[in-house]
């Protein structure tokens, strides 16, 4: 299996380099397939009876989008979908799938909060007959019916690429003093993935100065001015996650700035900042939730139909730009159809 999977991170690292000349091409195929397909597939009662839930972290546009695609998805099969969110708080957690157990559910498609911390509970709940999936973070162990989830390096990586233009264009004479926004003391791996993959592209054009924590816009905005009033000559700021990234621009907005701004995380109001003739938020990258939500979905209830499925899947990123904004635009209005249409 590790193997297999080292192949497969070698592969899509590579397709992380070129995405962002096809990605054009996938919006318009999340367009023409993902709201149609989600709720135009033929239906069938095979699960009828059984009940699976569904629980993601944050209640942010990204995650809606996930959740509803796993509960368009199950109930295609005739499911009943209860529907959790954690706030990323290991007890909330534990507590969340203590009810499930109460409840005696059949499966659980689950982004859990850490891939150590929510093993106990997992485990705990797959020995009570809980057939388990993961969203966006591999847990291989034995009791696991399996995994997909998004290569958080590939994100940071295209954002780190589409940087690496902007400053040959922009700075071309020196490296560009940068601050690091990250949110490690909420989900350390992810965060070090992101920006791991980020430097990867532009550790050599950039003099990072300021490496800092600030992962909820509320309490980002106030940190990110601490940091630019602590440096004066920053030329650059990236963001791990959204809250980071709204912060530090909303930050480089009320100083009267134009500080370009990179960052992770994909939603309405981030696409809105970056299409903004402001000019501070250049590119965001993000995961891509309806194939997360609906391949994870699909494959648990293939699973639990007793048919073929995939226990190991990972996905590339997707990235935006202000030089694109036709595509992010139509990502935007994707997002929105497939929401309302979770409504249904």
């Amino acid at each position: 299996m590790e193997k297999r999977k080292k192949i497969g991170l070698l592969l899509l690292a590579v397709i992380g380099i070129t995405v962002a000349l096809i990605w054009g091409v996938r919006i318009q195929e999340m367009k023409n397939e993902n709201t149609e397909n989600l709720a135009d597939e033929e239906k069938n009662d095979d699960l009828k009876g059984t009940t699976i839930a569904s629980v993601i972290l944050l209640e942010d546009q990204t995650e809606k989008v996930m959740q509803t695609a796993m509960r368009v998805t199950a109930e295609k099969y005739g499911a009943t979908v209860i529907e959790g969110q954690s706030g990323g708080e290991l007890e909330r957690e534990t507590r969340l799938l203590s009810d499930y157990m109460e409840q005696e559910v059949d499966a659980i498609c689950i982004y859990p909060v850490s891939p150590t911390g929510s093993l106990a509970g997992l485990e705990n709940a797959a020995k009570q007959g809980i057939d388990i999936y993961s969203v966006d973070l591999s847990m291989e162990s034995k009791w696991l019916t399996g995994y997909c989830e998004a290569n958080q390096y590939n994100i940071g990586q295209m954002v780190g690429k589409e940087c690496a233009e902007y400053i040959r264009e922009n700075f071309p004479d020196r490296k560009p003093k940068t601050a690091i926004i990250q949110f490690s003391a909420l989900l350390p791996d992810t965060s070090k993935s992101r920006t791991r993959g980020f430097l990867s592209m532009t550790q050599s054009l950039i003099d990072v100065i300021q490496d800092v924590d600030a992962w909820d816009a509320s309490t980002s905005t106030p940190i990110v001015k601490e940091v630019l009033d602590a440096n004066p000559d920053l030329d650059m700021i990236f963001c791990a996650n959204e809250g980071g990234t709204v912060g530090a621009v909303m930050a480089v907005q009320n100083a009267g700035l134009k500080i370009p701004v990179f960052g992770i995380d994909i939603t309405e109001q981030l696409v809105n900042m970056m299409l903004d003739d402001d000019n501070i938020l250049q590119a965001l990258g993000g995961q891509d939730p309806v194939q997360l939500g609906e391949r994870s979905m699909e494959n648990l209830c293939r699973y639990l139909m007793g048919k073929d499925y995939e226990s190991e899947i990972v996905i590339p990123g997707i990235l935006l730009s202000r030089s694109r904004p036709g595509e992010a635009r139509d990502y935007i209005e994707t997002m929105r159809q497939i929401l309302e249409q979770g409504k249904k």
